[in-house]
């Protein structure tokens, strides 16, 4: 799923105007746990998953979400492939990036796990996030949420989600302190080691290398050295980091000493490409970095092997440029990476895109056609090639491109849209309902999913494999709340 596309009418919520005032006691735990007010209970209610929808719905209002396919599919694949190894069911987690600066990341009750786009830069590979994952994970699994009954009280969902999405910083802390809240926003330190132990089980389980937890816990406490006046939340929400780090380097020792001692001597190179163009991705949503050598400096360009680094600095800087809108920069990057290598599908694809922005039809269909010679089934250009037949009335072609882009990268955004439209235009209303409802819940937005798939019910032919698709869309939106 690595779609290239952000489409203009992405939504961006405000920031809460105000926190709410809470007279009851409360404890916050887990790297984010709260309590609702209690509700009704029926014999179909799940309590977790009721709190996480409650609490989901709550962030959704007030918080703006990275949507980018290229950072919320890294995230996804690392969360899922753990969860499918453990026997977990996949469809009752959810992984979502918030667009905030502090290096943190938790779990909530229902299987919802949150991870900051400030901690993700901070990471340097898929090992990593999966090291992160795996420890949420293990949280969610091992039901901590509900190890200390006793000290859970009705919470307003609406402060909670103040407290925990703005980091537990100082208005949080000042708001309970107002209000006579003990807010401690941590496990107790049992439940945080047991989280370790079995996140290493469950990276093993799932063919990661365990060293990318102990890879995490060293970049923050890096950072902590580094900046000593920006306290990472993640610190703060999970006690004892350097102790915990410990306890990880002796299993990955031992583990690694009785399966390959030479990875002691040589540690596993991380996938630096493929990550830095997630990086480059998210450092394209940062209005401070501008400059050519604060982004290279950012990227880590200069850890990168020497033998592809130049190469490997204009499809980085291409990416961000690209994403940023800076299309005639983003062509340079990329023409001066296909000089070094014409083999690359990602760099046409990306060209593509970058020549039908700026409205070049004719080099867009080309380099789009080039980059699945090289790689058939490459989603993006797919995507290109099923607007550019779209917006010259070839429906049935645009129709078979974005259902091919779909077969490979379901969730991209672009893709959806475009395909509901193609639909719209041939006088398939069902299908234009249907696809603009996926494009409408892969965006975060599920009551507009929602509205579209009951348009789409009252059209489809009863009992229809389409009608099934509709109905099954409806069901896991209510159950999951996304």
């Amino acid at each position: 799923m690595h779609g290239l596309y952000r489409h203009p009418e992405r939504n961006y919520p405000i920031k809460m105007k105000s926190y709410l005032l809470i007279f009851s006691a409360v404890l916050l735990f887990g790297c984010a746990v709260y309590t609702p007010v209690k509700k009704t209970k029926t014999e179909d209610t799940n309590p977790s998953k009721e709190m996480g929808k409650s609490f989901v719905n709550e962030a959704l209002q007030h918080y703006q979400f990275i949507k980018d396919p290229e950072v919320v599919n890294a995230v996804n694949r690392a969360g899922y492939r753990i969860v499918r190894a453990i026997g977990s069911n996949p469809e009752s987690y959810h992984f979502l990036v918030v667009h905030e600066p502090q290096p943190n990341a938790f779990a909530i009750p229902g299987g919802y796990i949150f991870m900051f786009d400030g901690l993700l830069l901070q990471l340097k590979g898929e090992d990593e996030i999966a090291g992160v994952l795996a420890h949420e994970i293990a949280h969610v699994e091992r039901n901590h949420f509900f190890k200390d009954a006793k000290k859970i009280a009705a919470l307003d969902i609406a402060t909670i989600a103040a407290i925990l999405l703005g980091g537990g910083g100082i208005a949080a802390a000042t708001i309970a302190s107002a209000a006579n809240i003990d807010v401690r926003l941590q496990f107790s330190r049992e439940n945080e080691s047991e989280a370790d132990s079995y996140a290493l089980r469950y990276l093993r389980t799932a063919g990661y290398s365990p060293r990318g937890l102990l890879d995490f816990f060293d970049n923050l406490l890096r950072y902590e050295r580094f900046n000593p006046q920006l306290v990472p939340a993640y610190m703060a929400t999970h006690p004892d980091l350097a102790s915990r780090r410990d306890i990880v380097a002796n299993f990955v020792s031992r583990e690694t000493m009785q399966t390959n001692p030479d990875l002691l001597k040589k540690p596993i190179e991380p996938d630096r490409v493929g990550w830095g163009r997630v990086q480059a991705v998210l450092l394209s949503h940062d209005q401070k970095r501008k400059e050519e050598s604060s982004i290279l400096q950012a990227l880590g360009i200069d850890e990168m092997p020497a033998e592809a680094r130049e190469e490997v600095k204009d499809y980085l800087l291409g990416v961000t440029y690209m994403k940023e809108g800076r299309f005639n920069e983003a062509i340079s990057k990329y023409l001066s990476a296909i000089e070094r290598n014409r083999g690359n599908p990602v760099y046409y694809a990306d060209l593509a895109f970058s020549y039908l922005k700026l409205q070049d039809l004719s080099r867009a269909r080309e380099a789009a056609l080039q980059s699945l010679r090289l790689k058939a089934d490459h989603a993006p250009a797919h995507v290109i090639l099923g607007i550019l037949d779209q917006d010259s009335g070839n429906l049935s072609e645009a129709i078979n491109h974005l259902e091919e882009a779909l077969r490979t990268e379901p969730e991209d955004l672009t893709a959806n849209f475009h395909l509901a439209m193609a639909y719209r235009k041939s006088g398939d209303a069902v299908r234009e309902a249907f696809y603009s409802a996926r494009y409408f819940r892969i965006n975060l937005n599920p009551e507009g999913a929602l509205g579209e798939l009951n348009r789409a019910k009252g059209l489809a032919a009863e009992n229809s494999p389409m009608s099934f698709r509709i109905l099954e869309e409806i069901q896991e939106i209510r159950r999951e709340g996304l």
